[in-house]
């Protein structure tokens, strides 16, 4: 992911990450700007010589460089003239070591624009000879990055509760949502009970404002215009409120589950909870976040995240009403909540699934990941692929490279047969230019371009996965062609005709979707966020796995539903990859001045089962003997009908007419009913029925052949009730009256 060695791209300027902590950086020297480039106190008799400053894309920046200050860490940078001089924050765009006292360095892959180059001391940012600008001219054959702002024209993929198994969704809307209520602690106040808001409502519009209010508020980020809160800060006072649902019919299901975005901070004293009544009939608390189930202060577990409940619906039952409630004193938190949907509960997976090991971010500990890849052998031995989502090594040496063959050759035996692996930011850090480390990462994947597609195959059905990737240096750390961009979008059009979930595979994260893309710059990442984001929120088949943020699978935004403004109901998927080395996470109050801190060292990795009608993805720690199970997350197919959990229901039998009379079923016969075997202990209900029709008042268990009934076919409705199970009703075979 950030910051790998030497400290030319680091993210950061004040501090740099080792494997061993953190490390200050040399302080910067004076410097003055002229017109061209920013002019740097040399700091010894060193000199930087470019003979040609204007090239065209595709040619060659030679650079020579004399210092009678030779260092094995001199190095020398390329920068867009907008990162000013050099601090590591932003990084180079392209660099090379510089370790003699004359010597010549190429650069390849530039883009149209200009450049500034640098000569700096020891891995840091002590100027040692002033810097040269360079003009690159665009080669109009040369080709280049898309359109970001291309439209999408694309409709939402459309399903029916017959396959998504939606009973009801609920995003509400600024007045609130039909048939939902609010009991206020006060009314007429802001903020005096649930609030249907949005994020500028409740944040602030301008920063200022923000600031000072923010509070994590703004790490909410997949909140869709309008949702709902209950804020006992902005309140200002006790507040006690609910929020109750419209009713949803429950009829004939055995459980349903109950899912919604959740933004939850608690203190000491303050509670949420969820509850359900039937028909009308006491509420159950089935969900209850306070001091004794989330960290008081900050739980990271339960900001941003997608609440999961599934809630058991009595025999009979008709109708449900969930309940969101909460209690606070005015020097509480919030909680906020947004996209409220009851889904038919799955029942269990059968069969064998289509399996793949999913990881990212070994980023140069090939021994941990070679210990990883034993743990996996023993989770899923019969695993179609291995999928590196990305910064597969540490910077993308020839070296780093044989290292990771190594561990290849030596896991042959017990790996899958195919490897897909994704080009991450590391992959491209090491000296010759984007061009020269990108050719090394794809000969690793044997294929010609950054992007691709694969097929995983398994007695689960066939699962197609996406490979995506940067393919230019620039603008962004995801540069991506408009034929990528189109390729991805035929390509799920084309799976979705196939009725098949999708695997997107990028190592950076689309804005805004798992842990950490919260943070106002993950949304710059890829050149087309905002293009990706919308092609794939038409489709609710779309599962998107990224890595690069090293936040781990504990955290509640691991894997989240990504909703936008004018695609489907349910969004896409999008899952974090974790990683192999090293742990991230944010700190701070504010979103607009967050930063983020290394924890810990770690080693995680996902599985992933795939069935026709749903995914199953596993997080497991690596880190010690055996592989421990972290989080897993179930993504049912939108696209595929699935067994759900049906209301437990009486065993019907199969009734038949028997008659009493010693000619048998003759005019003035009386018949009886055999009813077969049912439940034990069922008791029955019964109905004679005339070509189909009910007969008026025969409804006892003996039918008289009195009457007009020749020519007539006779039969007889039996309904068996059990106390705690639902009826069950079975029709005899007809019987002709001669």
């Amino acid at each position: 992911m950030h910051a790998p060695t030497p400290r030319p791209h680091l993210r950061r300027a004040a501090i740099a990450v080792t494997a061993f902590g953190l490390i200050a950086l040399p302080a910067l020297p004076a410097v003055a700007t002229e017109g061209d480039a920013a002019v740097v106190a040399p700091a010894a008799s060193s000199s930087l010589t470019i003979a040609d400053t204007a090239l065209v894309e595709g040619e060659p920046l030679v650079v020579q460089w004399q210092t009678d200050a030779p260092h094995a860490l001199n190095w020398i940078g390329v920068y867009p003239p907008s990162a000013g001089v050099p601090d590591g924050n932003p990084g180079s765009t392209q660099w090379q070591y510089a370790p003699d006292a004359t010597g010549t360095a190429t650069f390849t892959g530039l883009p149209a624009g200009e450049w500034d180059v640098y000569f700096l001391a020891q891995d840091g940012y002590a100027p040692l000879a002033a810097p040269v600008r360079v003009t690159v001219s665009a080669d109009p054959d040369r080709p280049a990055p898309g359109d970001p702002a291309a439209p999408v024209e694309i409709d939402p993929v459309v399903t029916t509760n017959e396959t998504d198994e939606v009973i009801a969704r609920e995003g509400f809307a600024p007045g609130g949502a039909e048939g939902w209520s609010v009991a206020f602690a006060d009314e007429d106040a802001a903020y005096g009970g649930w609030t249907f808001t949005t994020e500028d409502a409740w944040v602030g519009a301008t920063d200022e404002y923000a600031a000072r209010i923010d509070e994590m508020r703004r790490r909410f980020a997949r909140a869709q215009d309008t949702f709902a809160v209950a804020d006992a800060r902005q309140y200002g006072g006790a507040l006690d409120t609910t929020l109750a649902s419209a009713p949803v019919d429950v009829a004939g299901l055995g459980a349903v589950r109950l899912t919604f975005d959740s933004h939850y901070r608690g203190s000491a004293g303050q509670a949420g909870t969820v509850g359900v009544s039937f028909d009308g009939g006491e509420t159950t608390e089935i969900l209850r976040l306070d001091s004794q189930t989330v960290t008081d202060g900050y739980d990271a577990r339960q900001m941003n995240y997608v609440q999961d409940i599934t809630v058991e619906v009595p025999a009979g039952a008709h109708e449900a009403v969930f309940t969101w409630g909460f209690t606070g004193e005015g020097d509480d938190h919030y909680w906020a909540i947004d996209s409220v949907a009851v889904h038919e509960a799955l029942a269990e997976a059968t069969g064998e699934p289509t399996q793949a090991w999913v990881m990212s971010d070994i980023q140069g500990h090939p021994g941990d990941w070679q210990h990883a890849l034993g743990d996996y052998a023993q989770l899923a031995p019969d695993a179609d692929a291995m999928v590196i989502v990305g910064d597969v090594v540490n910077s993308g040496t020839e070296a780093e490279w044989d290292d990771i063959s190594e561990v290849m050759d030596a896991t042959a035996d017990i790996r899958p047969g195919k490897t897909i692996a994704m080009i991450g930011n590391h992959e491209r850090y090491a000296a010759g230019g984007f061009e020269a480390n990108r050719d090394r990462f794809l000969a690793f994947a044997q294929r010609d371009e950054v992007y691709d597609e694969y097929l995983l195959e398994g007695p689960g059905g066939d699962v197609p996965v996406i490979a995506l990737g940067q393919e230019f240096a620039s603008p962004s750390d995801v540069a991506m062609s408009d034929a990528q961009v189109e390729f991805l979008e035929e390509r799920l059009a084309y799976w979705t005709a196939q009725d098949k979930q999708v695997l997107v595979m990028t190592h950076f994260p689309l804005g805004d979707t798992v842990s950490a893309s919260w943070i106002p710059w993950y949304s710059e990442h890829h050149q087309m966020n905002d293009r990706l984001t919308s092609i794939l929120g038409n489709y609710p088949n779309a599962v998107v796995f990224s890595g690069h943020t090293h936040y781990p699978a504990e955290l509640g935004d691991w894997a989240v539903q990504r909703r936008t403004a004018d695609g489907h109901a349910d969004g896409f998927w999008a899952v974090n990859t974790v990683a192999m080395h090293i742990e991230w996470d944010a700190r701070g109050e504010n979103t607009q001045g967050i930063t983020e801190v290394t924890t810990r060292d770690i080693n995680q990795g996902l599985t992933v089962d795939a069935y026709a009608d749903r995914l199953v993805v596993t997080a497991y720690d690596f880190a010690g003997e055996g592989a421990t199970p972290l989080r897993q997350v179930t993504i049912p197919n939108p696209l595929v009908a699935s067994e759900t959990v049906a209301a437990p229901a009486v065993v019907a039998g199969e009734p038949r007419i028997v008659s009493t009379h010693k000619n048998g079923i003759k005019p003035g016969a009386k018949l009886t009913v055999d009813e077969g075997e049912w439940t034990e202990g069922a008791e029955f209900a019964y109905q004679w029925l005339a070509d189909g029709e009910p007969i008026a008042g025969a409804t006892g268990e003996q039918f008289h052949l009195v009457g007009a009934w020749k020519g007539t076919d006779i039969a007889v409705r039996v309904t068996g009730t059990v106390a705690g199970l639902e009826p069950a009703t079975a029709v005899s075979a007809p019987v002709r009256i001669d």
